[in-house]
């Protein structure tokens, strides 16, 4: 097994996120945090071990910048963290560095760190993402008795890697699609869809209504989705972090489910520190990290998914079923 790391970074606030790990933030002003905290360097803060062992397998290296500050600094001084982050890893022995929530699109898909550093695998963790977001759809479909070829799927931002990777997966099944993107992305998604006589390609959000599920794959750092958007009914099954829908749905609309998406249960696993989730819980981006590291596999994972990649990497995961199972029983942290 090779050694790995983890990179995240804050979420949302800096004064919680970041006081999670310094308590003396929750003290600090907002503002001051975020001129602070450029001027930090990656830190490693948890130590993960598997059951059974006390060696340290990996690390969670922490990227001090908010999401917000991922897309409002400019990109070069982001990617260049970011690579310090990939370098201090390797210094500490690691072979695989695993990229979480904002560090793998402002690389565009780790396309931007795998020729920097020699000796040092990158993955982005989508193909694992992509392949549990359909294996929860069909979960879904099997319990509601619903038939993915005749009731509408909704996909938010399926341009992007595990947007994209899902929808391909779903198409090949026969499934009824309604892509959701940015208007620049639209024409090379109705290029690239164009043999799937079921698949729409839409840039409009408010489509996501004739859907009765919904996935929210963008890499936003806002709460876009809102309840008068969703079907009566509808499942939102939503990967994205920092989050893309708010608890308030839940209030404004009893009838409506929101999942917690890329959750895998990791009973036999510890991360040595709070990573946004229940203890021995990890996003399927973590979890294919540890898949690669565990198979020894030395090879980049960077780029955009495709549906081999997303179908080998499921077919590991049930290699390791005992450490890995997937969680479709969680909102906003919390069971159903």
């Amino acid at each position: 097994m090779k050694k790995f790391a983890f990179l995240i970074h804050p979420r949302a606030s800096l004064r919680e996120d970041m006081g999670k790990v310094f308590p003396l933030f929750k003290f600090l002003p907002e503002k001051f945090l975020e001129w602070m905290v450029k001027c930090l360097n990656p830190m490693a803060r948890g130590k993960i071990i598997f059951s059974g062992s006390k060696e340290v397998a990996g690390w969670i290296i922490v990227v001090p910048l908010s999401a917000r500050q991922f897309f409002s600094l400019p990109r070069d001084f982001v990617v260049k963290k970011i690579i310090k982050a990939v370098e201090m890893a390797k210094k500490m022995g690691v072979e695989v560095v695993g990229l979480g929530e904002l560090t793998s699109p402002v690389t565009h898909g780790g396309e931007n760190l795998k020729a920097k550093i020699d000796g040092v695998a990158i993955t982005t963790g989508n193909s694992l993402t992509a392949a549990i977001a359909v294996k929860v759809i069909e979960k879904i479909n099997n319990i509601r008795s619903l038939d993915i070829v005749k009731e509408k799927i909704a996909i938010i931002g399926a341009g992007g890697s595990v947007g994209k990777g899902a929808s391909f997966l779903l198409a090949q099944k026969g499934a009824s699609l309604i892509l959701v993107e940015k208007e620049e992305k639209i024409e090379a998604l109705k290029k690239i869809f164009s043999s799937y006589a079921n698949v729409r390609v839409e840039k409009d959000i408010s489509f996501i209504k004739e859907a009765e599920i919904v996935v929210v794959t963008t890499s936003s750092t806002e709460q876009i989705i809102k309840s008068d958007y969703l079907k009566q009914g509808a499942i939102v099954y939503d990967i994205t972090q920092p989050r893309n829908t708010s608890p308030d749905i839940l209030t404004e609309r009893k009838d409506v489910t929101i999942i917690d998406g890329g959750v895998i249960d990791t009973p036999k696993i510890d991360y040595g520190m709070n990573i946004g989730l229940k203890k021995n819980q990890a996003y399927a981006c973590l979890v294919e990290t540890m898949i690669c590291a565990m198979e020894g596999d030395g090879e980049s994972h960077t780029g955009y998914t495709t549906p081999e990649s997303a179908r080998k990497m499921f077919s590991l995961m049930g290699k390791y079923q005992d450490y890995f199972k997937i969680n479709i029983s969680q909102s906003f942290g919390k069971s159903l």
